[in-house]
């Protein structure tokens, strides 16, 4: 398997797979920019400041216009922050998502690791990472962090960003996945934004809002910490669909609503009849997907049997300190997770 392969490759498969490789939202994307092409101005330049798109960021998370950037996805803004505050030494906590590794190698870094432990139900200590302060240049979080599917609560975040302040100490939280947290308020850390400038926050409207296709990310800071992002940044890297869409998708409250809803029974059900299966570990999760472990078996004989009946799951070895016991699984529709059971159990029969 490739260092850095992710999951939701399924061009490389010839059969009409399900795809609980890729963690998007089941229920789709929101109905309510089924015309947003229709605004979109193909024969202009976007607006190289973005200012519609920004301002309906901000009347979702209640900050300024001059608090957002967009990207070309969450995976440009990654790889902004690394490059603008030339990082060389991050503290990752992991397993975690491998863009931050990748894209501080590419920028001629060497990240170090805080290995989350397993015997703690994968999560992240906040003590932990402080402790490590002294090693590193920076930090860059997951939260809920990928692939474990785990939460930090908002004042242990507080706790690690003032800490590092003190050290001066740029701190990036990848809230991709926030939003599907039932209790997501308890979690995100967009309010200290003001307080603490060394602060960026990432997100993306592919995983909740189902528009992995689309590629259009935002981020937090400070003014001054996202002026000097910009000053980094290539112009015009959202086109004119991504603009058109996102100026819709954070107005629909009622799509949010039935999608925390949907994934906290989802999830409910997939845990509860995971567990019942001998062979598998499974990990809490409180996002669209789940860490699994395998008792006595490698992925890669699981994968290919569950391929065998039209499902394609995450093999998680490649993640730093996971090995071929691990995979990964989305949550889909109700069917779907159905025939993901009864595959599973079909295989270790």
């Amino acid at each position: 398997m490739d260092k850095y392969e992710h999951g939701g490759n399924i061009y490389v498969y010839n059969e009409d797979v399900i795809d609980f490789s890729s963690n998007i939202n089941p229920l789709g994307f929101p109905e309510c920019i089924r015309d947003s092409i229709d605004i979109a101005v193909l024969t202009k330049y976007p607006d190289i400041n973005y200012t519609q798109l920004k301002r309906s960021i901000s009347r979702y998370v209640g900050l300024k216009n001059e608090n957002i950037i967009v990207g070309n996805g969450a995976s440009e803004l990654i790889y902004l922050f690394v490059r603008a505050f030339s990082l060389k030494k991050p503290l990752i906590p992991s397993p975690a998502f491998l863009e931050y590794e990748r894209a501080v190698t590419l920028s001629g870094g060497n990240p170090l690791y805080y290995e989350i432990s397993e015997e703690d139900g994968y999560v992240i200590d906040a003590n932990k990472i402080v402790n490590r302060f002294k090693e590193v240049d920076s930090v860059i979080i997951g939260n809920p962090n990928n692939p474990t599917g785990k939460g930090i609560k908002r004042k242990d975040v507080e706790y690690i960003v003032k800490e590092a302040k003190n050290l001066d100490l740029p701190v990036m939280i990848d809230e991709a996945f926030i939003e599907f947290i039932y209790d997501y308020e308890e979690y995100q850390s967009l309010d200290l934004i003001n307080d603490y400038d060394n602060l960026f926050v990432v997100r993306a409207a592919t995983k909740f809002f189902g528009l992995p296709g689309l590629r259009l990310g935002y981020g937090f800071g400070s003014e001054n910490l996202i002026k000097r992002l910009e000053d980094y940044k290539e112009p015009w890297t959202v086109n004119a669909f991504a603009d058109a869409v996102g100026r819709r998708i954070f107005d629909d409250v009622k799509f949010m609503g039935n999608t925390r809803k949907y994934i906290k029974k989802e999830i409910d059900y997939l845990m509860n009849e995971l567990k019942k299966i001998d062979e598998l570990v499974v990990f809490d999760t409180q996002v669209n997907f789940m860490l699994l472990k395998l008792k006595h078996q490698s992925v890669n004989d699981l994968k290919e049997e569950l391929l065998k009946r039209g499902i394609l799951i995450r093999d998680a070895s490649n993640f730093r300190y996971l090995d071929n016991r691990y995979f990964r699984v989305a949550v889909k529709s109700h069917d779907d997770n159905v025939k993901l059971i009864e595959a599973i159990k079909e295989v270790f029969k």
